[in-house]
Formats: C-alpha cells, sequence, structure tokens
C-alpha cells in the first residue's frame, strides 16, 4: 500500500503543477490556435515515441526539479502501452509502466536497493492524461493577450502569452479535479496521511494566483507536435513569488525498432 500511496502522489502533484501548467513575427490568433490545435491532434497518429516531462521552479523558498523520461508504443486508436520513469528530490527514482491492461511500478530511494516491479490493482493514467499538452489543448483566442511566431530550421515555434483569465480557468478546473480525486481516495480508504496531504495541496493552490503565464509550442515540419514549454509566476497567499517552469517533448517517434521502448516484466 505504502509503495502504490507514493507514486501516486507523486503522479497527482506533477498533474498539479502542470498549472504551474521569441520570435520575430506576428500572425492571426486564430490561424495560430487551430495549427497548434491540428498539431496536438496528428500526435495520435504516432506509433510510438520516447518523451521527457520537466517540472522546476526559479527563485521561490522551495526548490523543485522534476524530471521524466518515458516512451509509448501504440495498440489500437485510444490504447497504447507506456512506461514513465520519474527522478526527484536526489536519487530517489519511481518507475510506472502500462502494457496489456496492466499497470506495474517500482520506486527507489536514495540508498537502497532498486525494488521488484509490483502490479497494481487500478491503471491511474491513461498515456493521454500523463502527456495531455502534447495530444491536447484548449487555448481560447480571447485569452491570448500576444502571440509571437518564429520560423525555425525544423519547424516553427509559436510564443503565447496568456491572460490571467486562462490561468483562473487552469486553476478552477485543477481545484475540481483534486477535489473529484480526494473522494475517490476517501471512497477506496487510501491512508488518512495521503488524502491530508493532497487537501492541503488543494488550499495552497486556492489561496495562489498565476501570473505573466506563457506558452511556447513547438511545431515540427512533419507537423507534429513536440513541444510544449510553459512558464508562469506562482504568488502564493504567503511567501515570496517564483517562476514556474514545465516541459513536455517528444525526443524521438515512430522508431522502426521498438524492443527497447517498454520495460520486460515476468509474472
Amino acid at each position: 500500500m505504502m509503495k502504490k500511496t507514493m507514486v501516486a502522489t507523486v503522479s497527482f502533484l506533477s498533474g498539479i503543477l502542470v498549472l504551474s501548467g521569441c520570435g520575430s513575427s506576428t500572425s492571426s490568433t486564430m490561424s495560430i490556435v487551430q495549427s497548434i490545435e491540428s498539431a496536438a491532434e496528428k500526435n495520435a497518429e504516432l506509433d510510438n515515441a520516447r518523451f521527457e516531462i520537466l517540472f522546476s521552479t526559479k527563485g521561490g523558498p522551495e526548490q523543485i526539479n522534476q524530471t521524466s523520461e518515458g516512451s509509448f508504443l501504440k495498440k489500437t486508436d485510444s490504447d497504447y502501452d507506456w512506461y514513465q520513469k520519474t527522478s526527484f528530490g536526489g536519487e530517489n527514482t519511481t518507475e510506472v509502466t502500462q502494457i496489456n491492461g496492466k499497470q506495474y511500478q517500482k520506486i527507489r530511494l536514495t540508498g537502497q536497493e532498486e525494488a521488484p516491479w509490483v502490479e497494481t490493482s487500478s491503471t491511474w493514467f491513461p498515456l493521454q492524461d500523463l502527456l495531455d499538452p502534447l495530444f491536447e489543448n484548449d487555448l481560447v483566442e480571447f485569452e491570448i493577450t500576444e502571440s509571437q511566431v518564429e520560423e525555425q530550421e525544423e519547424g516553427t515555434s509559436y510564443k503565447l502569452i496568456l491572460s490571467d483569465t486562462y490561468a483562473d480557468r487552469l486553476k478552477a478546473r485543477n481545484v475540481e479535479e483534486i477535489q473529484r480525486s480526494i473522494g475517490e481516495l476517501k471512497q477506496e480508504n487510501e491512508e488518512v496521511t495521503v488524502i491530508q496531504e493532497l487537501e492541503t495541496q488543494l488550499q495552497e493552490i486556492k489561496n495562489t494566483d498565476y501570473q505573466d503565464l506563457t506558452i511556447t509550442y513547438e511545431i515540427n515540419d512533419e507537423d507534429f507536435l513536440t513541444v510544449v514549454h510553459s512558464e508562469s509566476t506562482v504568488v502564493p497567499s504567503t511567501g515570496e513569488s517564483y517562476t514556474f517552469v514545465t516541459r513536455f517533448s517528444l525526443t524521438e517517434y515512430n522508431l522502426s525498432d521498438t524492443d527497447n521502448l517498454l520495460p520486460q516484466i515476468t509474472e
């Protein structure tokens, strides 16, 4: 139970942190939104890929630097096998994989030997939720205050400056999702300490403002959305403000050799 709890907490906090989820010319806001939406939708055509995820802070009382790397292999249009390894707090790592409808995990803490894979009782995240910024976006034209476009050697970069309305909308959505998850954890009789931790996080998010939110989207010359990089100023109710950075990226895709994309697990 403890291993399941730790991985669930790390993964869930990663989802929360997504909220705290230049070019030389300007372009029509509508056409930019359409280009980004089309590229995100095109990512659903990928047969396989390797990816990286970064959550980090600049300034503030507590430094966060959490990195993940992983891969996925499409089975059907909406079903994937996938793997993710997350590093945080020095040498601490968590690994999660979903293969043939089953999800497994293992945790390694600093100073401890690597644990074996353990099957979990349920699947927590489909791939589309794990890599949501690369598969979907909910941009609204009137919430974009400024846009810049830069043509690059391998594609196009779109830098968008979002209004406070956009940040408030995402904040409200995240609060709702956390509240729902807390309710589910209570129904599953999850450990009290985990529920209390999420309730504390929930209250902190309610009391936190997000300002100066900028998101940069990179679309390559094959029209795939390969990078979503966001930065925002986080203003807690107490304490100094800091910059939060998230980055989701595809590093390789449609590989001909997929043998090493997923871990080998023996029952």
